[in-house]
């Protein structure tokens, strides 16, 4: 309890600029008070943790910026489950595209390379989201996408296999049409 007691007291007096701060990062009075709500939670955490020796104020900042600039890459990662009105429809032009580009990449491309490959170039996953969707090791993901990269580079000596599953191919262009990437991968 004294701990809380001892945390108001460095707090509080900081609280309006904090506040302000946060309305400057966000431009949102909803995403202000969410973001000055998590700063309090984590600086809360960090002094229940720690003996404060830390200035209050440009601590209380730091962790506004962090968490703001931590929100902003989920947000420009985060593909959105259901299509804007520019996505709503395809035209045949697009579907075409579309799908001779992937039975292209599928008639000389294991399966597993192709997903890795358009996760990692397309949509932008990062290698480890790739690893945890894929579930396998980052070091995996990494050897795929090199040797992926090698064979595209070399692309007029590869030979066609004639093994390609007509229902992944499908499976693809949808998911690159409606920009849904967990669409990409296989059934496991």
């Amino acid at each position: 309890m004294d701990a809380m007691i001892d945390y108001e007291a460095l707090i509080v007096p900081h609280l309006g600029d904090l506040r302000k701060y946060c309305y400057y990062l966000t431009k949102s009075r909803w995403d202000a008070e969410d973001l000055c709500q998590e700063t309090l939670t984590k600086s809360l955490v960090f002094f229940l943790h720690t003996t404060p020796r830390v200035d209050v104020k440009p601590f209380l900042v730091r962790v506004a910026r962090n968490l703001w600039v931590d929100e902003c890459r989920k947000r420009a990662r985060r593909r959105l489950h259901v299509a804007d009105e520019s996505r709503a429809y395809t035209t045949d032009n697009d579907y075409v595209e579309v799908r001779s580009a992937i039975e292209w990449l599928a008639e000389r491309f294991p399966r597993r390379s192709i997903e890795t490959w358009l996760l990692f170039h397309y949509f932008g996953y990062t290698m480890q989201e790739i690893a945890g969707a894929m579930d396998c090791s980052i070091s995996a993901v990494k050897s795929v996408l090199f040797r992926t990269r090698d064979l595209l580079r070399n692309r007029h000596t590869l030979k066609e296999r004639r093994n390609v599953v007509r229902l992944d191919v499908e499976r693809w262009s949808r998911a690159i049409l409606q920009d849904r990437p967990q669409g990409m991968l296989s059934e496991r």
